[in-house]
């Protein structure tokens, strides 16, 4: 136990607290953004029992849990714990309970021996983050998280510094600039993260190098010592030298000892023992053996050596990026696999040698591919790319390699890389690997598993964005999930004339010694078996095994049975599995009805379901196993689009079924599709897609009254020709009804009417920046580049719809820095990385693959500084009609020399007026629903389309999307109303690639989706 104050203390968690707990996080809502779901006593009970916590650390006022801090061994890397979840009760903030959960956190981190603690945060939490510094935590500067590393535990177990701190107080005497953002000293691509500790007589400063998580320099009063090496990105095949300054700052000699250290990676070879009256330098060569390169989540390889003076010593270690003289990214991913046809692939080509190289590739022969040039010769700079044209033979997985030859005017490098890929066929069972995936297929379904982390992903090979996962598997009880840092130590394939098998082989420590097998039976018409399988390989038995495997599934669009019903999932609000109670589940299955791939689960009735946040588990007890002693875990079937309704999936699982039907039959469109007219008269085209006989009559309706009526035959599925007027103006809605005795069939679609008057077009200068501002009748929208690459405004009749930082981006909410407004960006870029490039608008006119003309603005942004996209270009159009209130928006994207496959993600910053007056409404398949911003957080997935309006509904915006792949996502808070979608990105080097256009309309009255899709066929 450990006191703060008189009332509050730090304990451990024991199961008595789990109801205070939860109260704890019911209470803080407000503070992780109003969240709305309810923890239980029971759900925390659960959570905990499962956790791999090696403690909990509370804070309780009295017997109330005030604070929460979980600490576990961190999964993305060895040797460190991290802290999982921190949490204070809103009204004990300024307590300094945080503080005091951390430095416990830290304390317990060097009782147990680790070297560092970690944590993960969000960019705009800037009310924690100096706590977090002022506790030793550095944040690491990346694009795709916000990580923060702790290694006081390093300095304070570190011989030669711990005599410092008899004098020194970590905490309090800690003299390092504390800023809100990413740390780091950057040199020659290193990043050094640097404490400093004074006091009237002592100072001590330590630099940790960031890649290797070690100390490269210590200073105190007394000496200097500081560990050097040329450059972070090293060649392998060069001998590098680790540099060694030890300085004395008072007048008494030092006695030296230095020792280098071979690792398996890098060998460091020298040893040394002197003394130094003053001041010298040791250069020690570094030997750099081959292997893969290491990635941002891990240590780095690094150069270790141990520096003695006057008897006691301190391990120096620096990361390094070991690099082959060249980069080689093997990208194939064709519309279709063809025997007998010209196929190619490329290989994406980096060069590090940081001058001029000739590249040779030489291509082994296969059973798989013929290559059309076994040699293929090319030059390279920086960047390059080679096209490799092939005939594929066989089907199956192509596991081969090529030479790789490089060679400058001074030096040359030889070495094989690996050249894998899958090339599917219908009845074709085949597995294979490459750099980061171990693959098994049957036809065009797959087992993808990560070597780096062993998650696994299922589905059809043909589709990016899947939606199972699975998880590593974890074993105890206490559950350890080892697996998630663990090499596959060897694998196998195997079929038969139904299925392709896979199995995966580890070798597992904790929680007890074992051979860990990963075991997939793979059906070609996507039907999918998984199960664990472990050998006791210790001389004891196991006692009460229990094998933990959590399963990640979108909920959306799902059926499960619950208290004995059927239910559907598809509220707009996204709901995920920790706001369900798992003992309400009556049924073994869940099943998805994503109309592209249907995805369905089934397992045993003896194994028991939870639930834990986004994803569901299964745990099962296994019992004793004896020494030499294999057991089999349930298995868990997948269907991945074997099974196309919920129906026959009830009977797959052997549960009850229900029904559902759904038809449709006949469309009215415009003429050439083009819902754009430019005079009064129109033709409309009646279609049917069936062979049906009709005898009867269409009714055609404008804003609700009947206009025209025409009587229609039809004894085949031939166009009928109907000719329309109209008088109105901007938006033309219709309905119509077709009709005869037996039946009655309804529709409606969108007219766009262009108008006479011309567009206008503005720079508009305020002082800070110069605005491009379109004008297009009560409809003006600007944007200014030299602020942000967004669009910052969107007035109707005088009032405003974007919320954004202009004239300058700040922090908000979770982010940081934040701008607001809309735009287009490719995920995995953060706003850090745009801010540091130069975009540049513009006033355009582009003609749609219609004929139409549209006037606006372009946005366009060059990426120069991004070291991964530099070259890709983004341009960003904003366009309208002449006298129709809407506004086109779409992204055009292309790079020359790399393939992009990345998600394209189209962010909205809304706000009508004030906040907490607009207003998000959604119409899905289960009503319309409301929601406010402004108060609490509502995270919900948005309807296609959806409408913006204010408290007084005096104006709307609808928001469509032509995209059928999208993936959605509203986040209403107190501070912001956002909506955001995405759409998974497969784009050829050189290929311009322009997205489908998503509209904003302001009508009188909102339209409904039937009639939006006439907004489909216009395309750019």
């Amino acid at each position: 136990m450990n006191t703060i104050t008189e009332s509050i203390k730090i304990v451990k968690y024991h199961e008595d607290l789990a109801k205070s707990i939860a109260d704890m996080w019911n209470e803080s809502r407000d503070s992780w953004g109003g969240d709305a779901s309810v923890t239980t006593e029971e759900q925390v009970k659960k959570q905990q029992a499962n956790s791999e916590d090696l403690v909990l650390y509370l804070a309780l006022d009295n017997e109330k849990v005030v604070g929460y801090c979980g600490i576990s061994e961190y999964k993305e890397d060895s040797n460190a714990l991290y802290i999982r979840l921190l949490n204070v009760h809103p009204d004990y903030h300024g307590k300094k309970i945080g503080k005091h959960l951390v430095l416990k956190a830290v304390e317990k981190t060097v009782e147990l021996g680790f070297p560092r603690i970690d944590l993960y945060t969000w960019p705009g939490n800037v009310k924690a983050v100096p706590l977090y510094k002022k506790c030793g935590f550095f944040w690491e500067d990346r694009d795709d998280t916000t990580h923060l590393m702790n290694f006081i535990p390093m300095v304070l177990q570190n011989e030669l510094i711990k005599p410092h701190f008899e004098h020194l107080d970590w905490y309090k005497d800690n003299v390092r600039a504390i800023e809100v953002k990413p740390d780091g000293i950057k040199e020659n691509g290193f990043t050094y993260f640097e404490y400093v500790w004074e006091n009237e007589t002592r100072f001590l400063r330590v630099q940790i190098e960031k890649s290797g998580r070690g100390i490269r320099l210590i200073e105190t009063n007394d000496v200097l010592m500081e560990a050097s090496i040329n450059e972070h990105n090293q060649i392998e095949g060069r001998e590098s030298v680790i540099e060694l300054l030890v300085r004395s700052k008072s007048a008494e000699k030092l006695s030296v000892a230095i020792e280098g250290y071979e690792n398996e990676r890098i060998h460091v070879n020298g040893k040394q023992v002197t003394n130094i009256p003053h001041e010298d330098t040791f250069k020690i060569p570094v030997h750099i053996k081959d292997g893969e390169e290491p990635n941002e989540w891990v240590t780095h390889p690094r150069a270790e050596v141990k520096i003695t003076i006057n008897g006691l010593s301190s391990l120096f270690a620096i990361g390094i990026y070991p690099k082959k003289a060249l980069k080689v990214k093997t990208v194939y991913h064709p519309k279709k696999y063809d025997l007998n046809k010209e196929q190619y692939c490329f290989l994406e080509l980096e060069n590090h040698l940081k001058k001029t190289a000739e590249v040779i590739v030489e291509l082994q022969n296969n059973d798989q591919v013929e290559w059309k040039n076994h040699i293929v010769k090319t030059e390279i700079s920086e960047k390059g790319i080679i096209k490799i044209p092939f005939i594929i033979q066989k089907y199956g997985f192509l596991q081969s390699e090529c030479s790789i030859k490089v060679q400058s005017a001074e030096e040359t490098f030889e070495w094989k890389e690996p050249l894998a890929f899958p090339i599917p066929a219908f009845g074709i069972k085949a597995g294979g690997y490459d750099k980061d995936y171990i693959y098994l297929q049957n036809g065009f379904y797959k087992v993808q598993v990560r070597k780096r982390n062993n998650t696994i992903s299922l589905g059809n090979g043909q589709n990016w964005s899947q939606r199972t996962f699975l998880l590593p598997p974890k074993f105890g009880k206490p559950y350890i999930g080892e697996l998630s840092k663990k090499q596959v130590s060897t694998f196998e394939w195997d079929h038969n004339t139904t299925a392709a098998k896979m199995k995966l082989y580890y070798d597992v420590q904790k929680p007890y010694r074992m051979k860990l097998s990963l075991c997939f039976e793979l059906f070609a018409e996507g039907l999918l078996n998984y199960w664990v399988e472990i050998e006791n390989q210790s001389e004891n038995s196991f006692e009460n095994v229990f094998v933990f495997q959590p399963i990640q599934h979108h909920l959306n669009q799902t059926y499960m049975p619950i208290k004995n019903e059927i239910v559907y999932f598809n509220d707009a609000r996204m709901t995920h599995f920790g706001e369900l109670n798992s003992k309400d589940v009556s049924g073994n299955w869940i099943f998805s009805d994503n109309e592209k791939e249907p995805h369905g689960i089934t397992w045993s009735e003896s194994v028991q379901l939870g639930f834990d946040g986004w994803y569901f588990y299964l745990e099962e007890e296994l019992g004793m196993v004896r020494p030499n002693e294999t057991v089999k875990a349930k298995p868990v079937n997948f269907s991945l689009g074997a099974i196309k309704n919920v129906e026959d999936f009830q009977n797959f699982a052997n549960q009850n079924t229900a029904t559902k039907s759904i038809a449709k039959e006949i469309e009215l469109k415009p003429e050439r599709s083009n819902p754009v007219i430019k005079n009064n008269q129109h033709t409309l085209i009646l279609e049917q897609i069936q062979n049906r006989y009709f005898d009867g009559k269409l009714k055609i309706l404008e804003n609700g009254k009947g206009v025209q009526e025409v009587p229609v035959k039809y004894e085949d599925n031939q166009n009928q020709s109907i000719g329309y007027q109209s008088n109105t103006t901007g938006f033309i809605p219709i309905q119509y009804e077709l009709e005869n005795e037996s039946k009655k069939i309804e529709g409606s679609l969108l007219l766009l009417h262009q108008g006479q008057s011309g567009i206008k077009m503005n720079q508009v200068e305020d002082g800070k920046h110069v605005s491009c501002e379109i004008e297009n009748g009560d409809l003006k929208f600007k944007a200014a580049a030299s602020f942000f690459p967004t669009l910052y405004s969107i007035s109707y009749k005088g009032q405003e719809w974007l919320d954004s930082m202009y004239p300058e981006p700040k922090p908000k909410a979770w982010w940081n820095p934040w701008a607001g407004g809309m735009w287009s960006y490719l995920s995995g870029i953060s706003l850090f990385s745009f801010l540091k490039e130069t975009s540049k608008s513009c006033f355009v006119k582009k003609i749609d693959k219609l004929q139409n003309e549209w006037q606006g603005l372009v946005i366009e942004t060059t990426l120069e500084k991004h070291e991964k996209w530099k070259g890709l270009n983004i341009r960003q159009y904003f366009l309208t009609l002449p006298g129709v209130p809407i506004i086109a928006h779409f992204t055009e994207l292309e790079h020359m020399n790399q393939y992009i496959n990345q998600y394209l993600v189209t962010e909205m910053w809304w706000k009508k007026n004030a906040l907490n007056e607009t207003i998000v409404q959604l119409q899905n398949k289960s009503g319309s629903k409301k929601f406010r911003a402004g108060f609490e957080e509502h995270d919900f997935q948005i309807s296609n389309p959806y409408t913006i309006t204010g408290s007084d509904e005096t104006q709307k915006l609808q928001v469509f999307s032509t995209s059928t792949d999208l993936e959605s996502d509203c986040v209403l808070s107190e501070e912001f109303a956002q909506a955001a979608t995405a759409t998974y990105l497969n784009i050829e080097p050189g290929t311009k690639f322009a997205s489908k256009p998503v509209f904003l309309l302001f009508p009188e009255k909102s339209y409904n989706k039937e009639m939006l899709e006439s907004l489909k066929w216009i395309q750019f």
